[in-house]
C-alpha cells in the first residue's frame, strides 16, 4: 500500500474506531442518566480526580515515547514495560493510603471505600501501555478498533444492568474498572506482545528522558482539568457536581475524539518526516484547516441548542447542566488546534518546550479559575473560555516560531472556516426561535446548520471539502 493509500487508511480506521467508541460511551452515559442520581455522578467524579492523574503517572509518558522513535528495540520495550508497571503499583498503594484523607477532605466517608476499589485501575492501565503504543506506532488501527470497541461494550453493558439493579454510583465504579481490564486484556492478546527484551538502565534513561518531560506535561494539564472537580466538590454539593460533570462529559466527547484522532494519526506522521520543517509545516496547515472546519461548526451548533439536547436527551432533572454545557462548548472550540501544535512540537522532538508551555498556560488557567470559582458554576465555566482563547494565541506563537506558521497566517487560513461557522450558528439561532423543541425539530436545525456551513465552505472553495472527499471515496485507479 502506498503511503497516501496507507494514510488514508489509517484515518478511516481510526475515524470509525474513535467514532463509534465514542457513540457507545454516549449512548450509555445517556442510559445511565436516567438510572443513576446526579449526585451520585458527582461522587463518583470526586474519586475519578485522582485515579487520572494517576494513569498520568502510570503511562509516565513512555507511551508517546515510544510511538515517537518509529522504530524500538525489545530492551526498549520491556523497560518501559517494567517502568509502567513499577509506578502502578506506586500509585495503587497511593491512593489506597490516601482514602481516608480524600474522604474527608470532601466530608464524604462514603468515598473511601470508592477509591480503595477504584485503585486497581492502575496496575491493570500499565499492561496496555507499551502494547497501545507500539500498534499506534505500526498504525495498526483496524486491530485496535476492535479492541475498543469491544471493550466500551463490556463495560456500557455491565455499567447499565449494575445502575438498573440499583448500585448506584458502584455502577459506574465498575464500568471503569471493567472499561480498563478488558481493553488492557485483549491489546496485550492481540498485539502479540511479550516483554520478550531485559530491563537495561540505559533504555530507561532514554525513554525517560522524553517521556519524563511528557508526563510533568500531563500531570499539569490532567491536574488543572480536574481542578475544577476538587473545586466544585469542595465549595459546592455533590448535586451540583455532578451536573457540571455531565455537561462536561458531554463536552469533552467530540473534543476527545478529535484528540485522539489527531493525536493517534498525526505524531507518527509528523515524526515520520525527520523533521522537514517544510512539510511539517504543510501537513499542520493541512490537518488544522481540515479539523476546524468540521468541528466548530459541531461546538457551535452544540452550544446553541445545549439546554433543548440536555432536556431531550438526559431528562428534566438534569436541566441545570444545559447552560454550563453551552458554556464549556463554546471553550472547546479551538481544542483541535492546541492538540495539533502539541503534536508537532512532540514530533520535532520538542518535549521540553512543550512542558514550557504547560506550565505557562495552567498558570493562567489555575489563576483564573480560583478567581471565578466564589462566583458560581457559571463563571468557573466561563474561566476555561478565556483559558481556551489564551492557550491557542500562545501555542500558535510558540509552533510559529518553530516553524514559520504563526497566529496570523493560522488565522487567515480559518477565516473560510470561522464564515461558514458563523453561517450555521445564524442558521442554527434561528431554527430554535421559529421551531417548536423538539427531538425533531432539533435534529433538522441542526441539519440545516450543518448544511448551511457545507454549502458557504464549497462557494469559498474550503480545501477541507475535497479533503474530506478523498478520505471517504475510493481512489481512481
Amino acid at each position: 500500500m502506498s503511503a497516501p493509500g496507507s494514510i488514508r487508511h489509517a484515518t478511516r480506521w481510526s475515524g470509525f474506531e474513535i467514532g463509534i467508541r465514542y457513540a457507545l460511551q454516549f449512548g450509555v452515559t445517556v442510559v445511565l442518566a436516567h438510572l443513576i442520581d446526579p449526585a451520585a455522578y458527582g461522587i463518583v467524579a470526586m474519586v475519578l480526580v485522582f485515579t487520572a492523574l494517576g494513569n498520568v503517572f502510570v503511562d509516565s509518558g513512555t507511551g508517546l515515547a515510544l510511538i515517537q522513535r518509529q522504530r524500538t528495540t525489545d530492551d526498549e520495550e520491556t523497560s518501559a514495560f517494567f517502568i509502567n508497571v513499577a509506578i502502578s503499583l506506586v500509585a495503587c498503594a497511593a491512593l489506597i493510603a490516601g482514602a481516608p484523607f480524600i474522604a474527608a477532605f470532601y466530608g464524604r466517608p462514603e468515598v473511601s471505600r470508592l477509591c480503595l476499589v477504584l485503585a486497581v485501575v492502575f496496575p491493570l492501565n500499565a499492561l496496555a501501555v507499551v502494547p497501545d503504543a507500539l500498534l499506534t506506532q505500526q498504525l495498526r488501527f483496524q486491530t485496535r478498533s476492535r479492541v475498543e470497541v469491544a471493550s466500551s461494550l463490556i463495560s456500557g453493558g455491565i455499567a447499565i444492568v449494575l445502575a438498573a439493579m440499583g448500585f448506584g454510583p458502584w455502577a459506574l465504579v465498575y464500568q471503569a474498572i471493567a472499561s480498563i481490564g478488558s481493553r488492557a486484556a485483549m491489546l496485550y492478546i492481540v498485539s502479540g506482545w511479550r516483554p520478550r527484551g531485559h530491563y537495561r538502565r540505559e533504555a530507561a534513561r532514554s525513554i525517560v528522558g522524553f517521556g519524563g518531560y511528557m508526563l510533568v506535561a500531563g500531570l499539569i494539564d490532567t491536574a488543572y482539568n480536574r481542578l475544577q472537580a476538587v473545586l466544585i466538590g469542595r465549595l459546592f454539593s455533590a448535586r451540583d457536581l455532578g451536573f457540571y460533570s455531565l455537561a462536561q462529559n458531554t463536552q469533552q466527547a467530540p473534543t476527545s475524539f478529535a484528540a485522539a484522532l489527531l493525536n493517534r494519526l498525526g505524531l507518527p506522521l509528523l515524526s515520520s518526516v525527520n523533521g522537514d520543517i517544510a512539510e511539517v509545516r504543510r501537513l499542520l496547515r493541512t490537518a488544522l484547516r481540515m479539523s476546524l472546519f468540521a468541528f466548530a461548526p459541531m461546538m457551535v451548533i452544540l452550544a446553541i441548542y445545549a439546554t433543548p439536547v440536555v432536556r431531550l436527551v438526559y431528562g428534566e432533572r438534569w436541566l441545570p447542566a444545559g447552560p454550563l454545557l453551552a458554556i464549556l462548548t463554546l471553550g472547546a472550540i479551538p481544542w483541535p488546534a492546541h492538540v495539533l501544535s502539541l503534536v508537532v512540537l512532540n514530533a520535532l522532538g520538542q518535549p521540553r518546550l512543550v512542558l514550557r508551555v504547560e506550565v505557562v498556560k495552567k498558570a493562567i488557567a489555575v489563576a483564573l479559575l480560583l478567581a471565578s470559582a466564589p462566583w458560581g458554576l457559571p463563571a468557573m465555566a466561563w474561566s476555561t473560555v478565556i483559558t481556551s482563547l489564551v492557550s491557542y494565541l500562545l501555542n500558535a506563537y510558540v509552533v510559529g516560531k518553530r516553524i514559520g506558521y504563526d497566529a496570523l497566517s493560522q488565522l487567515h487560513d480559518l477565516l473560510p472556516t470561522t464564515l461558514a461557522t458563523a453561517g450555521a450558528a445564524l442558521t442554527a439561532w434561528g431554527c430554535i426561535a421559529w421551531l417548536p423543541s423538539s427531538l425533531w425539530s432539533l435534529g433538522a436545525g441542526a441539519a440545516l446548520a450543518g448544511a448551511t456551513h457545507l454549502i458557504i465552505g464549497w462557494a469559498l472553495g474550503h480545501p477541507a471539502i475535497d479533503g474530506f472527499l478523498q478520505l471517504v471515496l475510493p481512489r481512481s485507479r
